[in-house]
């Protein structure tokens, strides 16, 4: 007991220190390299490999299923190697700085696809190689990289002001990661766009891992075994349930980002810059919104801020689905961008807390193991984005670009619309189980 006690002290005196060292903005800076590239991967290679390439969607759905597999086994390995790695240089720089040069070279190769490669049943060994390296790629980085957050920043205030400075630069990072490539690919072509977005990536990724430094205190603590790493994470109920909730908003968003470019097209008759438009104004809004969710979390508290911006965002699937113009395209956008804003603000103070009351309780660091086993849940999401696109091949005919089927304007309303509202509202619906304050999480016992 006495332990844990004088552990939690230390991290608490370190955490003032850390606070004062640590830089927000290199770590939100870091964060737009790391999300505008993802986005770049995942907003348009179903489309290019699908309507471009030619690639079926049933194909495509395979590829997605076997992708989610993967990552879901291969993320709580590096979660767990990350938590024991011991090094003088921390536990997660040499991770980030030995995958980053992948990470970014993957992509160019994601949209360089050989000419011999696009033939036939190759494109789709291609497709499933390039896409399972690109996601090894990322979980390195992204686990080892988001596991920082809890470390470099210990206290609810400077959290608060750092999920923002986070959250902002992430945001801006998928808005120019959603919105940019459609014009420039439409002007130069899907390779230089793979290729800039990469090396502005690596450089402000490269800056942000060297400007901030980890908790030595973490590095000193004794490395734990694989049943005391997940065995506490894997019986944290409320951790499991939020994790299911955020899995919901997740294959919203999910959704909402693989149909954009056919809704665009179908849907709305509209062209490639309109779907640059219809990101922007997603991320925008939600990057203006950021500041304000984060004083809402700190004047109504985490319960009502959260499940007010998943009502957002199921609002803005009735809107979608409505559509019927660009006008309330771009409302609908608005609507999500808000509720987006909120949900990820909300979520790295809702999975801070679980990192220190595991501290707390154990007098052990378990960034690694959270961060990786909430993306393994996560990762029900992709499965589910697949089942979605076999649907709607089953319900509207859609095959392919080159086979659209005979309604392909409402086989894309329905995906961007009816879908994502019945999962928000089961994300609500387990939401409402929780019992939040201003910085605490917990769960009821009465379900």
């Amino acid at each position: 007991m006495s332990l844990e006690v004088e552990t939690h002290h230390d991290s608490m005196t370190q955490s003032k220190s850390a606070d004062k060292t640590n830089s927000p903005t290199a770590y939100g800076l870091g964060s737009f390299g790391l999300e505008s590239t993802y986005k770049v991967f995942v907003g348009f290679y179903l489309f290019y490999y699908i309507d471009v390439l030619g690639l079926a969607v049933a194909m495509a759905a395979i590829i997605n299923i076997v992708y989610a597999i993967w990552d879901s086994v291969n993320d709580p390995i590096v979660g767990y190697l990350s938590d024991n790695t011991r090094t003088r240089w921390g536990r997660r720089r040499p991770w980030l700085l030995t995958a980053l040069p992948f990470y970014v070279m993957i992509l160019v190769l994601v949209y360089a696809v050989p000419g011999p490669a696009r033939q036939g049943n190759t494109l789709f060994w291609y497709a499933l190689l390039i896409f399972i390296l690109f996601e090894a790629a990322y979980t390195v980085t992204s686990v080892n990289y988001n596991a920082l957050f809890p470390e470099l920043f210990q206290g609810f205030k400077e959290r608060t002001r750092a999920s923002s400075y986070y959250q902002g630069f992430g945001m801006l990072g998928e808005l120019v990661g959603f919105a940019l490539p459609p014009i420039i690919y439409a002007q130069f072509g899907f390779v230089p766009m793979a290729v800039a977005f990469a090396g502005i990536a690596g450089i402000l990724l490269f800056g942000a891992i060297i400007r901030n430094h980890e908790d030595p205190r973490a590095i000193k603590a004794p490395p734990l075994n694989l049943k005391d790493a997940f065995g506490v994470v894997l019986k944290d109920r409320s951790f499991l349930l939020f994790s299911i909730a955020l899995t919901f908003l997740i294959f919203t968003t999910g959704i909402y980002t693989l149909a954009t470019p056919f809704w665009v097209k179908y849907t709305l008759g509209a062209s490639p810059q309109t779907t640059s438009l219809i990101f922007a104004t997603v991320f925008v809004v939600a990057i203006l919104s950021v500041s304000i969710w984060g004083r809402l979390t700190r004047f109504l508290g985490i319960k009502r801020t959260w499940l007010f911006s998943v009502g957002v965002m199921g609002l803005s699937a009735i809107v979608l689905g409505f559509t019927t113009n660009l006008v309330l395209g771009i409302i609908g956008a608005a609507i999500a961008g808000v509720g987006l804003g909120g949900i990820k603000v909300c979520r790295e103070l809702i999975m801070a807390n679980f990192v220190d009351q595991s501290l707390e309780e154990t007098g052990h660091r378990r960034e690694g193991v959270y961060y990786s086993l909430l993306r393994v849940i996560g990762k029900l999401s992709k499965i589910l984005e697949s089942l979605a696109l076999v649907l709607l091949g089953l319900l509207f005919g859609y095959v392919s670009g080159d086979d659209p089927g005979p309604q392909p304007d409402n086989a894309f309303r329905f995906l961007i619309s009816v879908l994502p509202f019945v999962f928000v509202i089961l994300s609500w619906l387990i939401s409402l189980k929780f019992q939040f304050d201003r910085k605490q999480v917990k769960i009821s016992t009465g379900i």
